[in-house]
C-alpha cells in the first residue's frame, strides 16, 4: 500500500472508489445519487489545483493499483482563517483495520505542518462513529464540542463531534 498526493491521471479511479465507498458506510456526508451529480472524473482532476487551499492524498493497493483510501485537508486563504484547516478521511471498508487511514491522516498532518504552516485542524465525526473517534484521538484530536446535527441519514438527524487538534504547542 501506497500514500500519496492525488493526481489527475486518477480521477476516473477516485471516481469508482467514491461511488464504491459511498454506498459501504452511513459516515460519510456524501449520498450515492450526490455522488453522481455532483462529480465526475472531469471534476476530479482539478482535486489538487490549487495546492495552497486544497491538498488530497489517496492510499493504493500495490497489487490492484486502486484507490482504497482518501484524505483531504481544506483551508481557507483568508487572514482571520489562516492558521486553521478542516479534514476529511474515507477508506474502503474491505481495507478497514490495516492502518490506511493512520497513514493518511499523518500524510495529511504533515502537509498542513510543514507546507501551510498552520496550527490547528478541525474535523467532523458522527458520535456514533466510536472507531474514527479513537483513531482521531490516536493522532492528538480530542474532542471540543457537540453537533447536535451533523448528518440527516435516511430521514434522521444524527449527531456529532467537532474535534480538533492543535499543531504548534
Amino acid at each position: 500500500m501506497q500514500i500519496r498526493l492525488f493526481d489527475q491521471t486518477d480521477s476516473e479511479d477516485l471516481f469508482e472508489y467514491l461511488n464504491r465507498v459511498s454506498i459501504q458506510t452511513n459516515n460519510l456526508g456524501l449520498e450515492q445519487q450526490e455522488l453522481q451529480s455532483s462529480f465526475n472524473p472531469e471534476k476530479l482532476k482539478h482535486l489538487n489545483d490549487k495546492l495552497q487551499t486544497s491538498i488530497a492524498f489517496i492510499a493504493q493497493d500495490d497489487r490492484t493499483t486502486k484507490i482504497i483510501g482518501l484524505a483531504q485537508i481544506t483551508r481557507k486563504l483568508r487572514i482571520r482563517y489562516m492558521n486553521q484547516a478542516e479534514f476529511a478521511i474515507s477508506v474502503d471498508k474491505k481495507y478497514w483495520s490495516q492502518h490506511i487511514g493512520s497513514k493518511l491522516i499523518e500524510a495529511c498532518v504533515a502537509w498542513a505542518t510543514e507546507k501551510w504552516n498552520i496550527e490547528g485542524i478541525y474535523l467532523e465525526v458522527l458520535s456514533d462513529n466510536q472507531r474514527a473517534i479513537n483513531l482521531y484521538k490516536k493522532y492528538g484530536f480530542t474532542i471540543v464540542g457537540d453537533l447536535p446535527i451533523l448528518l440527516t441519514i435516511d430521514g434522521q438527524n444524527k449527531p456529532g463531534k467537532l474535534m480538533f487538534k492543535h499543531l504548534k504547542k
